[in-house]
């Protein structure tokens, strides 16, 4: 995903007029199991294409170790060893193979873990679900796992299914069903990442089915879920979602089963909580941040809990108004700049007002975080004059179409014109409403800044030509002054030149011709690869720096990528871009994964022929197979061809792989990736 991003924006912006090469790299298409449980070790298996030659796996955290136990053109087997003290929650790791890496994620755990067991499609056929568990599964097409459980009176039960935030392609649902089949309680889309999560009051004694499927039936090989259930305390947010470093927070959990919440701590281990009072749907914790802790955002984590709920440390202060102290538009909440206000949208229309003064004229930014914190919430902020004329508002930083990743929370830049007293004020910008629709909102002096954001995690460079590499410069708080982009850590053989981010949004064509400006301006840097510049992998890092109103900012790049299947973008672990520099092919040839064969042992496809060589004589292909009875007839393109039709002709026992192989006068310039063979059911 992440390189047809890379690509798609490539074209759509002016690059050189060098031929792209289409995608050769590894491609992870599905983990399974997607996590493990920490204090153990996990054996893993990847799918996908190109996996080939699978070197090294590697995590940013020390307490996850991966072991390659074998790897083939389409899975890696992969030991993977948790530390007793492994932080619990999503993990990034880049698988690094000879011909380029990947961006994988791996979900670190509690609970014992274990599988599905097929057949398990109808109430007949249901597993039992021992409490509390976690149980890995996959959703084929029109896929129906059944869980059978016993349910006391009263008791309140938590199903969580981790998928799309694990970057699976699944969506699910989930419901509970009595004896009869009849549905009881039914989530789809729960979280901004279309997982569902479901609370369960059990009306009466008795058995009753969990019951795991794909919206729309939808399912593949592919799609993986973990299933977290109980009755284990479960905490859908802190509030405030945040705390000043180096000062004591008072943070209450909200959720379901916190009244034997005991343990609480901040990230790996930065900081324990203490807990202060529990009860059923609430707990209130202490927490010391030290000083010496970034800021940023961190995952809170409850002992026992179905998962971490995300916290962020800053450098202001911090009010909670989720018990409604700002709702009341004529007695707004008076607040002194600047401050973080933490609250909850938790009914339709419901808004939150803040009134501030200023001594001067000043600018002033208004930034929320919602969406970003994984959150449904869709906010918009408006500011107004004492008088109560609007002076700004703001719903989108920019339009969000459906070739550039949704950010719904706002960052409004305004400057007030003179001393006096203005209102702020938060709503979502549908006017929904719901108890998990928590905000952040953050108002102050504006400081200009800026951040440099790397448009994917990884590439591969070639040898003997100009690589390109996207980087987005956005603008924060008011800067408008071009922003210089370079790079470091460069390998022996590669050269970069810097490049100017001019302050102007870079314009873009959305679906129907019509012009949308990206939230930043994209710049391309052109790797330079000499042709004998040595085989190997890079970790190469971006800087930026820019100067304003007399003070130079310099600023460290973010490599970015799609978290999951709905579009929304986040911040790799590792900030290094992963570069593998390799030579590029002669030819590219696009061919399908896997092919049947027909009763009489034939099967016909189409290579997608990319000729990179710049050669006027013709293409020969032929087939290498890994074993004898697989033959393709000779076939010859023409050097403007960009496909050929061939047929594959297979022995009596024949099913295996092989390779379509290019050459020129004998002398080999490309590779297909391995194509399985299957003789068709009969």
């Amino acid at each position: 995903m992440l390189r047809a991003l890379l690509l798609w924006l490539g074209l759509c912006l002016a690059i050189p007029a060098q031929t792209k090469i289409p995608p050769i790299w590894p491609l992870i298409q599905g983990t399974f199991p997607h996590g493990g449980q920490r204090g153990t070790a996990v054996t893993i298996s990847l799918s996908g294409r190109n996996l080939q030659d699978a070197k090294q796996l590697v995590f940013s955290s020390p307490k996850l170790k991966a072991e390659i136990l074998k790897s083939d053109a389409y899975r890696v087997t992969v030991r993977i060893e948790l530390a007793d003290d492994a932080e619990k929650g999503r993990h990034d790791f880049r698988l690094l193979c000879a011909h380029g890496s990947a961006i994988g994620y791996f979900d670190v755990n509690s609970f014992v873990e274990r599988s599905e067991k097929e057949p398990n499609d109808t109430r007949a056929q249901a597993e039992e679900l021992v409490f509390p568990a976690l149980v890995n599964g996959i959703l084929k097409a029109a896929d129906y796992d059944y869980f059978r459980f016993e349910g006391k009176l009263g008791q309140q039960l938590t199903f969580d299914v981790l998928a799309t935030r694990n970057g699976a392609n699944t969506d699910a649902v989930l419901s509970v069903l009595d004896t009869k089949g009849v549905e009881l309680a039914e989530s789809d889309d729960y979280y901004g990442f279309k997982d569902p999560h479901l609370k369960f009051r059990v009306p009466s004694g008795g058995t009753y089915f969990l019951r795991v499927y794909g919206s729309s039936e939808a399912g593949s090989e592919t799609s993986d879920y973990r299933l977290v259930a109980g009755e284990m305390p479960h905490v859908d947010l802190a509030m405030p979602a945040g705390g000043t470093r180096g000062k004591t927070a008072e943070v209450t959990l909200h959720g379901v089963n916190l009244g034997g919440v005991k343990e609480v701590w901040l990230g790996d281990g930065l900081a324990r909580g203490e807990v202060i009072s529990t009860g059923i749907e609430q707990a209130r914790v202490r927490i010391a941040i030290p000083e010496t802790v970034a800021e940023g955002e961190y995952r809170l984590h409850v002992a026992g809990a179905t998962m971490p709920v995300p916290f962020v440390v800053s450098r202001y202060s911090e009010i909670d108004v989720s018990d409604a102290t700002a709702r009341n538009k004529k007695d707004p909440k008076p607040v002194e700049l600047p401050i973080v206000a933490n609250g909850i949208l938790d009914r339709p229309k419901a808004t939150d007002y803040f009134v501030f003064r200023v001594e001067k004229a000043t600018t002033v930014v208004l930034d929320v975080t919602g969406m970003q914190l994984g959150y449904l919430t869709d906010p918009m902020v408006l500011l107004y004059d004492e008088t109560g004329k609007r002076l700004a508002y703001q719903d989108d930083p920019t339009t969000n179409t459906g070739k550039e990743p949704a950010n719904l929370d706002p960052h409004l830049v305004y400057t007030l014109p003179k001393a006096g007293r203005y209102i702020a004020a938060l709503r979502d910008a549908q006017f929904r409403g719901d108890p998990s629709f928590l905000y952040r909102l953050t108002i102050k002096e504006a400081k200009p800044d800026f951040s440099i954001q790397v448009v994917g995690t990884e590439d591969t460079f070639y040898r003997g030509r100009s690589n390109a590499v996207l980087v987005r410069v956005r603008r924060l708080e008011g800067w408008n002054t071009p922003v210089a982009v370079w790079a470091e850590n460069l390998p022996l053989g590669v050269s970069v030149k810097p490049v100017i981010a001019e302050p102007k949004n870079t314009p873009y064509t959305g679906t129907c011709g019509e012009t949308h400006y990206l939230d930043g301006s994209n710049v391309e840097l052109n790797f330079v690869v000499s042709a004998d510049a040595p085989l190997n992998l890079a970790a190469i890092r971006f800087q930026g720096r820019g100067e304003m109103g007399g003070e130079t900012v310099e600023r460290s790049g973010k490599t970015r990528y799609f978290r999951n299947r709905v579009r929304f973008i986040g911040t790799a672990e590792e900030d290094a871009l992963r570069a593998t520099i390799a030579d590029a092919p002669g030819v590219v040839l696009g061919v399908p994964q896997t092919l049947s064969l027909d009763k009489a042992g034939m099967a016909q496809f189409t290579a997608i022929v990319t000729r990179l060589d710049e050669g006027k004589d013709p293409l020969e292909l032929s087939l290498e197979a890994a074993a004898g009875g697989l033959s393709v007839d000779l076939k010859e393109v023409a050097a403007a061809s960009t496909r050929a039709d061939l047929k594959l002709k297979a022995a009596e026992n024949a099913p295996g792989e092989f390779v379509l192989v290019g050459r020129i006068h004998g002398a080999v310039i490309g590779k297909s990736h391995p194509i399985r063979v299957r003789r068709s059911a009969m």
